[in-house]
């Protein structure tokens, strides 16, 4: 058994004793721990909801935000769960996937706000839906069909920008 010490204040240890497991099931104990991909993926449709509102609004800071905080959680949802095991058994990579809707959408996306082009801008958001369309269908899920939101997520922030 190991015993492993860890000091609540300056003048009190406490030592805790940890059992001797090996490494590979501490590994798996803390895998089953992190949310599913799905949970990850909440928090990219939360985000790419709000950024649609944003940019209408011409809140180009706030869309710039969001588009970030999606960009983050994309990149979280494939380091959760980086390869999908498909019907066939197969394994599909995300990260191509995930290169392309980086490059093909998110940088697309991004260069409209940097113009504040609005009109480019709903293009651009358009195009990157059908990237995570393509990859919803290349991991099974053609279920899963984005659209353009019809409300923003966030029911707090305001969307406009503050003059």
């Amino acid at each position: 058994m190991r015993t492993l010490l860890i000091a609540a204040s300056a003048s009190l240890v406490t030592p805790c004793v940890l059992a001797a497991e090996p490494a590979v099931d501490a590994v798996e104990q803390l895998r089953a721990m992190l949310p599913s991909q799905s949970h990850a993926m909440m928090d990219v449709e939360y985000h790419f909801a709000n950024l649609w509102f944003a940019a209408r609004e011409s809140n180009w800071p706030l869309a710039t935000f969001y588009l970030n905080e999606t960009r983050s959680h994309v990149a979280w949802t494939v380091r959760l769960r980086p390869v999908r095991k498909l019907a066939s058994g197969q394994d599909l990579e995300l990260k191509p996937l995930v290169e392309s809707f980086e490059h093909g959408g998110i940088d697309a996306v991004r260069a409209t706000l940097e113009h504040k082009d609005g009109k480019a801008f709903e293009r651009a958001y358009r195009d990157t839906l059908t990237l995570c369309y393509a990859c919803h269908v290349a991991a099974e899920k053609p279920f899963l069909k984005p659209e353009v939101p019809h409300d923003p997520a966030a029911r707090l922030i305001r969307m406009k920008p503050s003059s």
